[in-house]
């Protein structure tokens, strides 16, 4: 399988779309929102109530983003991926999949969520250091 980089590479020398996705097809899964956060539940064993519990969403709500009947923002989002002790990796993934943007190091409040999740902080924990930097909290 190849990795973004190399598709990036592959498609920036493309002279033909047809012939890039027809070459690359098996490397491009169109994978949904909610198929990678079942992915990393099931990779990192936890259930869906112990993370709604720890992202400190209303179950309700949770639930639906996780079962994909709710599109979340991205501070939602941000919130289930601390519930799931997610990298900054699976974070961005998170986010770019569900067409939220990313997690950009020269955005200041960014960089604090990067810094809590690379840190392996609480969301609380992550609402303290913003609001000790005067940056807007999580799920306020």
């Amino acid at each position: 399988m190849k990795n973004t980089e190399e598709l990036m590479a592959e498609i920036l020398r493309s002279t033909e779309l047809t012939d890039f996705f027809s070459k690359n097809e098996q490397d491009i899964p169109n994978l949904s929102l909610t198929d990678y956060l079942n992915t990393l539940l099931a990779e990192k064993q936890v259930s869906r109530k112990e993370v709604i519990k720890k992202s400190e969403l209303n179950y309700t709500y949770g639930y639906q983003i996780l079962n994909g009947t709710r599109k979340p923002t991205k501070d939602k989002l941000i919130q289930i991926c601390f519930g799931l002790n997610a990298s900054v990796q699976e974070t961005n993934r998170i986010l770019t999949i569900a067409n939220a943007g990313g997690l950009y190091s020269k955005n200041r409040r960014d960089c604090i969520i990067i810094f809590a999740l690379n840190k392996g902080l609480s969301l609380q924990q992550l609402n303290d250091l913003l609001f000790e930097l005067n940056e807007i909290i999580i799920g306020d």
